[in-house]
């Protein structure tokens, strides 16, 4: 099966919003920059969980992105600002002192400086298909059906395909450009999926749709095979 790369996305803080970017280099721990940084409470040191916890529920409303000075932080009332001066904003934002910490997989759970432990242990790579998309459009004609709830770093568009065809692609290979993945397991969604953000309105009915008719997944994790840098508009193929 062929395609092409629809849309490229990274997330240089974990919660927020992401960037749609023309090109990203590719290595075994996924897109460069790619979930570098997290939230915290400044005070307690709880990491930000917009899914489960009301009061990180405006992280995503934020869009976080890379700058040739820097991460740069755009808020919803058209301010942006450099990451390390934004303090006050995040915390008018969010009714609360929030610290932005840099991830290590070694972090301690319950430190209040210093790295912060990522969300989740997981695979790199997020692949969605647009056929998974329109899927879930046919199935909830009245939601506003947008990747960005999904927060893939690769939309693939694969002529032909229908329905959650990714899901069933697990163990195979992936070439995308010169860069070669693996997809290992499919993305089980939470209710971040349902938060508002960017003009999307809260939708509790999306995780519905895909908890009904997919039993939770939607997406699929990958790791890296090969390595190299993935453009939008580079030629895909499904392998083995």
């Amino acid at each position: 099966m062929d395609g092409r790369v629809a849309a490229l996305w990274r997330y240089p803080v974990s919660s927020l919003g992401g960037e749609r970017l023309e090109a990203c280099v590719v290595d075994a721990a996924g897109l460069a920059g790619d979930r570098a940084w997290g939230l915290a409470d400044r005070d307690s040191g709880e990491t930000a969980f917009p899914e489960s916890k009301r009061r990180w529920r405006p992280a995503p409303q934020i869009r976080a992105r890379s700058a040739e000075d820097g991460l740069k932080l755009d808020f919803p009332d058209g301010s942006s600002l450099p990451a390390e001066a934004a303090g006050d904003a995040l915390a008018a934002h969010f009714g609360f002192a929030v610290a932005l910490r840099p991830h290590a997989a070694d972090a301690a759970e319950t430190a209040t400086d210093g790295p912060l432990k990522p969300r989740y242990e997981r695979h790199p790579i997020h692949l969605v298909t647009t056929a998974s998309l329109e899927a879930l459009r046919a199935i909830l004609p009245g939601s506003a059906i947008d990747e960005r709830r999904f927060r893939p770093n690769l939309m693939l568009d694969l002529p032909g395909a229908e329905g959650f065809v990714e899901t069933g692609w697990i163990g195979r290979a992936v070439s995308v450009g010169d860069v070669r993945i693996r997809i290992v397991e499919p993305c089980v969604r939470c209710a971040f999926t349902t938060i508002a953000q960017g003009g999307l309105p809260l939708d509790p009915a999306v995780l519905m749709a895909v908890t009904k008719r997919n039993a939770t997944h939607f997406g699929v994790l990958c790791t890296v095979e090969a390595p190299g840098e993935i453009r939008v508009g580079n030629a895909v193929r499904v392998l083995d």
